[in-house]
């Protein structure tokens, strides 16, 4: 966790002094006031709130509501509602000076937010995914203060995907002289790099609102990665209103940016007045070189990279998309260790510590502006508003976002419908007014003229689409902007392949459909003549790598090896998410390598097989049949070695090499026992799995990925509760309910067993099944410091309890 979130500081308390020394900036999710009730108008400053609910933000109260089929968000929403609410919070200040600002910065409210300072309207912004800021000074009095915000999520649905509602990410006051750094003006490139020289250039604004000019020095320092100061720069400023300031520095043998050693630089930037500091700014950036060549590829500090990509939304499951940061923290580790090196934001900008948590991880960021422009695509998304706030928000959008070193691709877009040539020229030119350092794509947007790279949605998973446009246009090179759709549900299998334009339509798709495309389908064999796995509901589907749209996963990255124009994709999708479903009762389709809960399915381990170097094998499916005693099961290893031998129960099935096809397959009649596979390289063996059989369902074993968390509101714990047998085996197909209960330190935000289908509350319904072995609980600390104390029962298994300490700060 060392270094992940770098600059994201939470300031304890609000210190006001004519002595000024620098901004403050601080958090102020803690203790807010919320009501979900459309018929207040509580934005006066004496409202009486007591009878209101007290919370924290982050908050999404869509999450908490209840599923149901006649919610209006529907299929996209995941059935979950939408309505008003209100938030309101006191900020107190002992004291006010002439010198200073107040600002109050919202990094997310979901959606058409209206915002008050003692009963004064600051503001509306109906961008849900940009966030926004206000300066609170004139309107502030000594003492009580009241922030008021209206979140207006009564019309759905707003989204083709589940958004959620309310003041779902930060929320910072920020307190700093009126002589000042502005952190948006600020603009760090670095046109040259090398491993022995890197030029650094800077640009940013200094604003002074005294409403007279002020003699000023300004100070820039750069940190490198140990901590060594390797820059350092002074410069004497005449500041009327707002001055623009640019400088050059050159550092030798730089520590260079790179998905496989992310080196983080700071830029610290103070101002001082006669001797005294008024201000400082600190930022961080990367220095690296992207070079995008035609016909060879993607170059990334002279050496060729290919993206090896996912796209996801921003909700984590049973959190919705109030997502704490261990928890965001957790899911991307999970990427890493599978080898992703890259990442989509569908459809939207992201929170802000994602960006920073992908520069000191080591991703490379397809930043997404917007899903769709002037022609709303949800009946009441931002399409209605983008006319009059598209400058401003791409504006804001990219200004924000460009000093990450992860973020090397701008997208202006994601299926947009019946777009033209000339929208697309306005919309990449307007970008490039506050950045030229990238290219910039767009979603299926590869028949436009004006895009850098060529970007291919699910159309180009069909066979020759890709390559017959490099033809037309050999100068441009593609990338998979949304490639490949395949579905899995964690722990099921079935044989044949299933295909879901002729096997289970989408709602979009008509039955002909998938007799136009079969010819340019790419067909996987079945794995047995008939199905082995029987029985099982259509909404499922196999966890094998047998269940596509148009092309599996291990034809898709054949050919990304095979072309050289084609410098990777974003696989649809990384996690499992809420919304998007086929149909009630089901809150989504299984995208995703991982699920709703964040456990991997089998899907995790191929990709992992051909993205990772580090020595792994994996073998599909579980060895738990019962009732198959004799059927032959089709036993699939996926490793990054270069062979494999399969052994049942100590006796050797044969060694076999790897070839094209990315998996080995053995046809083992079952008999319960122990399944080993040992993977080789060179000829040595390189790494090995052991599967075993589980008998009856016992007891469960709970496991935290954390020994302790934080008291402090904020920190959290993921628990697994896996259903073994009396030999600590896991069960596979066990479906136990079970009953959670947490008391002490932590309280529960989230429970989730990966089942699409269960339309259980996430949040209230402390009584769940496992799926398919298990289930996972997202502890969050109340403050208090002591042990959290988790018991786990079960009419069917032996209870298990876990308990984790808290400790304070």
């Amino acid at each position: 966790m060392k270094n992940i979130y770098l600059i994201i500081t939470l300031f304890i308390g609000i210190q006001s002094t004519l002595a000024f020394d620098g901004r403050v900036k601080k958090s102020i999710n803690l203790d807010w006031r919320f009501s979900l009730d459309a018929n207040v108008n509580a934005q006066d400053k004496n409202f009486d709130d007591s009878q209101w609910r007290q919370l924290n933000v982050p908050h999404d109260w869509s999450i908490e509501g209840e599923f149901l089929e006649s919610n209006a968000s529907g299929t996209s929403g995941a059935f979950l509602p939408g309505g008003i609410g209100w938030y309101r919070k006191e900020i107190n200040i002992d004291k006010l000076s002439k010198e200073e600002e107040y600002e109050i910065h919202f990094d997310g409210v979901y959606l058409n937010s209206d915002v008050w300072i003692n009963g004064h309207h600051l503001g509306f912004h109906p961008n849900g995914y940009i966030g926004f800021s206000y300066n609170l000074t004139e309107h502030l009095v000594e003492g009580k203060n009241v922030i008021a915000v209206k979140v207006d999520h009564s019309k759905l649905p707003s989204g083709r995907w589940y958004t959620g509602s309310g003041i779902y990410r930060n929320v910072w006051l920020e307190r700093h002289h009126k002589l000042h750094v502005l952190p948006n003006e600020l603009l760090i490139t670095t046109p040259e790099v090398s491993n022995e020289k890197a030029v650094v250039n800077v640009s940013t604004a200094i604003k002074n609102t005294w409403g007279k000019k002020k003699n000023i020095e300004v100070n820039f320092q750069i940190v490198d990665p140990k901590g060594k100061v390797v820059g350092n720069y002074d410069q004497k400023l005449k500041v009327v209103d707002q001055n623009e300031i640019q400088h050059q520095l050159e550092l030798e043998n730089p520590f260079l940016w790179s998905t496989d050693a992310p080196n983080i630089y700071y830029l610290n930037i103070a101002i001082k007045e006669n001797k005294q500091l008024i201000d400082t700014y600190s930022t961080h950036f990367g220095i690296r070189k992207l070079d995008w060549i035609p016909q060879k590829g993607l170059f990334l500090n002279d050496q060729p990279i290919l993206l090896k990509g996912l796209s996801n939304h921003q909700d984590a499951g049973p959190v919705g998309v109030a997502v704490p940061e261990q928890v965001l923290y957790r899911r991307l580790k999970m990427l890493k260790d599978m080898g992703c090196n890259a990442l989509r934001t569908a459809h939207h900008p992201f929170a802000p510590e994602f960006y920073t948590m992908c520069d000191t991880m080591g991703f490379m960021v397809m930043d997404e502006a917007f899903d769709g422009w002037w022609k709303n695509k949800a009946d009441y998304d931002y399409g209605i508003y983008f006319e009059k706030y598209w400058k401003k928000d791409l504006e804001n959008f990219v200004k924000r976002d460009r000093n990450h070193p992860s973020v090397v691709i701008w997208s202006i877009g994601n299926e947009v419908p019946k777009f033209t040539n000339d929208e697309q020229e306005s919309i990449v030119n307007e970008l490039k007014k506050h950045d030229t350092s990238r290219p910039v794509t767009q979603g299926r947007g590869y028949l436009g003229t004006h895009i850098d790279l060529a970007g291919f949605n699910g159309h180009g998973e069909l066979k020759n689409v890709i390559e017959n446009y490099h033809k037309k246009d050999p100068n441009k090179l593609i990338i998979g902007t949304e490639i490949t759709h395949t579905l899995q549900t964690r722990g099921v299998y079935r044989t044949k392949t299933w295909y879901r334009t002729k096997d289970n339509p989408a709602p979009w798709e008509k039955p002909e459909h998938f007799k136009r495309i079969e010819p340019r389908v790419y067909k996987i064999k079945d794995l047995s003549e008939e199905e082995v796995f029987t029985g099982i509901t259509s909404k499922y589907q196999s966890s094998y790598d047998n269940s596509i749209v148009r092309i599996g996963v291990r034809h898709e990255w054949n050919r990304v090896e095979a072309l050289d124009y084609y410098i990777g994709n974003f696989r649809w999708t990384g996690f499992d998410y809420l919304g998007e479903s086929f149909n009630w009762p089901a809150r989504t389709a299984n995208f995703g390598i991982i699920d709703l809960a964040g456990f991997p399915k089998d899907h995790y381990y191929l990709y992992q097989s051909l993205w990772s170097d580090v020595p792994m094998v994996h073998i599909l499916p579980h060895w738990s049949h019962k009732g198959k005693e004799g059927v032959k099961i089709p036993v699939v290893v996926y490793t990054n070695g270069d062979a494999a031998e399969l052994f049942l129960n100590g006796k050797s099935l044969g060694k076999k090499e790897m070839t094209s096809e990315r998996q080995i397959v053995w046809q083992v009649p079952y008999t319960k026992g122990k399944v080993e596979a040992i993977a080789y390289k060179e000829g040595k063996e390189w790494s090995k799995q052991i599967i075993q059989t589980a008998e009856e369902a016992y007891t469960m074993k709970l496991t935290s990925d954390r020994k302790r968390i934080n008291a402090d509101k904020k920190d959290v714990l993921h628990c697994e509760i896996n259903v073994v047998d009396a030999e600590g085996n896991i069960v596979p197909n066990a479906m136990d309910e079970v009953t959670i209960e947490v008391s002490g330190a932590g309280k529960i935000i989230g429970i989730e067993n990966g089942d699409i289908l269960d339309m259980s509350s996430s949040k209230y319904d402390l009584t769940r099944k496992v799926f398919n072995g298990k289930c996972l609980l997202i502890i969050q600390s109340n403050g208090k410091t002591g042990d959290i104390n988790i018991k786990v029962t079960s009419k069917t298994l032996k209870e298990a309890d876990l308990r984790i300490g808290t400790h304070a700060l």
